[in-house]
């Protein structure tokens, strides 16, 4: 009887384990259950969704990209109007050095004005080998009497002179007539 009781204890025992692994295991079952089974990766054919971000992928790497070629093309302008920058004010310094030295001609061809004077007279040229009339010592010798050192001829009159005797007779352009250059203003110094 021993022997039954021990077997019949042992048969309840191999029943409490088998329940015991089974009501463990029924969680287990229903977790699986209850987990939603993923769709399989396609790979061929995207969906719209796939396209549209694909999409915005691209169009933000394709941005991007020309945001970085416009950066360099005004990074190079920018070095490039440095450069002519540079080149401009060199050209306007030397162009700066030439005006003050036309400046500086002009102020003293001004300060010779007050010392210079037009003055009118009437002084009588020589005739140069060449039959032409000579006015240079004439103007110089206009502005002397006025107390003046030397000076240009700026008007001149010609005129034609003839002897009484032949305006008499009545025999203008006659041989004896010959014309005479005057100095009628110069400017002296």
């Amino acid at each position: 009887m021993r022997r039954l009781n021990t077997e019949s204890r042992m048969q309840g025992w191999r029943w409490a384990v088998v329940a015991a692994v089974a009501v463990l295991s029924v969680p287990a079952a229903v977790a699986q259950e209850a987990a939603p089974q993923q769709p399989p990766v396609r790979k061929g054919n995207p969906g719209l969704i796939e396209s549209v971000g694909r999409f915005f992928d691209q169009s933000a790497t394709n941005f991007r990209d020309s945001l970085e070629g416009a950066k360099r093309r005004m990074d190079d302008l920018s070095d490039e109007a440095a450069a002519n920058s540079r080149d401009i004010n060199e050209k306007a310094a030397a162009v700066g050095k030439g005006a003050a030295e036309a400046t500086k001609d002009a102020v003293d061809a001004v300060t010779y004005l007050p010392k210079s004077k037009v003055m009118s007279g009437r002084e009588r040229c020589a005739t140069a080998p060449n039959g032409a009339p000579d006015c240079v010592a004439a103007a110089e010798q206009l502005c002397r009497k006025q107390g003046f050192n030397t000076g240009k001829s700026m008007d001149f009159t010609s005129a034609e002179e003839c002897p009484a005797k032949a305006l008499l007779n009545g025999q203008q352009g006659a041989q004896e007539c010959y014309t005479v250059t005057f100095i009628s203003r110069a400017m002296c110094q």
